[in-house]
């Protein structure tokens, strides 16, 4: 192993394998990302200063952020969408407040004052309009007395969450929560589809149901809360894109990340429910889908290929222009290449904000176009040469596992497919 690299140890990333914080027992269902374990473990073993500041551009659940805070190093957290925000920023509440989180919880419901039905609620997609109501009662109780008590805050922008605490943000996590339970008829096997009923079909909980729903998971999060290990630094968690990163130049010592995946995967729709409670408009909505790496939607204007992209990236575009099913030169080519277009500026920033010699961990999954395999690790690694950074260890995990195979219409293509999830370790020259 090159002596950058000489005592780290790379574990599988899935979330799987996590022995130290399974799946089930996380803050909140996100199905995106790597287990606790394996962040932790790579900060252990990378040989970081204790002064080093450690940098995700894609914080999701704040992983690398909270495991980085645990051990002491200065952690900047940095996601597009506001919903993970408030999960990474509730992640950070330090467990002496447990004991506080139910009684506090009870004086919010207590508080809590019904307003007059509106059509306009984003709830409503899901809720009656009575129903939703009394989640909006709560909601504003939460938002008028931990976030700002002379009017209202809306968390879906930058300088909003800025200066969100992690005791607003454990709240409105227990919210998303309860709705997401007894919305969870809506969410088929994939969890990035969200269904939307009919009007007659809509769920009608009642005060007490949705009152109990939101206590129940307050209580069940506090527990969870106490078992965490305390951290002494407060990590630095914004709303921020990796394209157009806030950082100065050669400020940043490692960064452990995961770009999204290249699977069509829309991760606005997968956290649609949780943007209706933070009363996200459509309006708001669409643009925050169509900000999001990996998004389902595409540009009216094609992104030109740009050759520092890479040859196996070029190759790879080249056989979606060609192929003869359906949309391949139209829809399915415009769609990759906003994702690389995405990941090539991105990688391009971290090698603006990574210091000279610091230290970069990708991990990357690959995917498949139809038959046409996308090298992901190996586009990535081709991106991150051009940028500066050399690549100095590669660890390969295969499953047989994938998003892709909930997707019926693609399991003609699955029957010899292993999808290899990479852990790329780059040094910035």
């Amino acid at each position: 192993m090159p002596s950058a690299f000489s005592s780290l140890i790379v574990e599988n990333p899935k979330i799987y394998s996590d022995s130290i914080a399974p799946q089930e027992s996380r803050l909140f269902p996100y199905y995106a990302g790597y287990a606790r374990s394996f962040a932790e473990t790579a900060l252990n073993t990378i040989g970081a200063k204790k002064d080093a500041v450690i940098l995700d551009p894609w914080n999701g659940s704040g992983t690398t952020t909270l495991a980085a805070a645990k051990l002491g190093y200065r952690a900047i957290g940095r996601d597009l969408n506001p919903v993970m925000v408030l999960v990474a920023k509730a992640g950070l509440l330090p467990k002496s407040e447990a004991p506080s989180l139910l009684p506090l919880a009870k004086a919010i419901v207590k508080a809590s004052k019904w307003t007059n039905p509106t059509l306009q609620d984003p709830l409503n997609v899901w809720l009656s309009p009575s129903s939703a109501q009394i989640i909006r009662g709560i909601e504003a109780e939460i938002n008028r007395a931990l976030v700002c008590e002379a009017s209202y805050t809306l968390l879906i922008e930058e300088r909003a969450l800025a200066n969100l605490s992690s005791l607003a943000s454990f709240f409105y996590v227990s919210l998303f929560r309860a709705t997401r339970q007894l919305l969870v008829d809506f969410v088929p096997s994939n969890p990035t589809w969200v269904k939307a009923p009919e009007a007659q079909n809509r769920k009608r909980p009642s005060a007490s149901t949705l009152y109990a729903a939101f206590l129940r998971e307050v209580e069940l999060l506090s527990a969870r809360l106490m078992a965490h290990d305390s951290h002494e630094l407060l990590p630095q968690v914004h709303q921020g894109n990796a394209e157009r990163l806030s950082l100065p130049d050669d400020s940043v010592d490692v960064v452990i990340t995961s770009p999204p995946y290249c699977t069509r995967i829309d991760y606005a729709v997968a956290t649609s429910i949780e943007l209706a409670v933070l009363r996200a408009s459509p309006e708001d909505f669409s643009q925050i889908r169509r900000s999001l790496m990996g998004t389902s939607t595409v540009p009216a204007t094609a992104i030109e290929v740009d050759s520092k992209w890479g040859t196996i990236c070029e190759n790879f575009l080249n056989g979606i222009y060609e192929h003869p099913s359906k949309a391949s030169k139209t829809y399915y080519f415009k769609n990759h290449l906003q994702y690389f277009d995405s990941l090539s500026k991105s990688i391009g920033q971290l090698a603006r904000v990574v210091k000279s010699d610091g230290k970069c961990i990708l991990v990357v999954q690959d995917s498949y176009y139809k038959d046409i395999h996308n090298d992901v690790p190996g586009i990535a690694a081709q991106m991150a040469s051009r940028s500066g950074f050399d690549l100095a260890v590669r660890r390969d995990f295969v499953s047989g596992k994938s998003m892709a195979g909930i997707n019926g219409k693609a399991r003609q293509y699955l029957k010899k497919r292993t999808t290899t999830e990479s852990v790329l370790c780059f040094v910035r020259s």
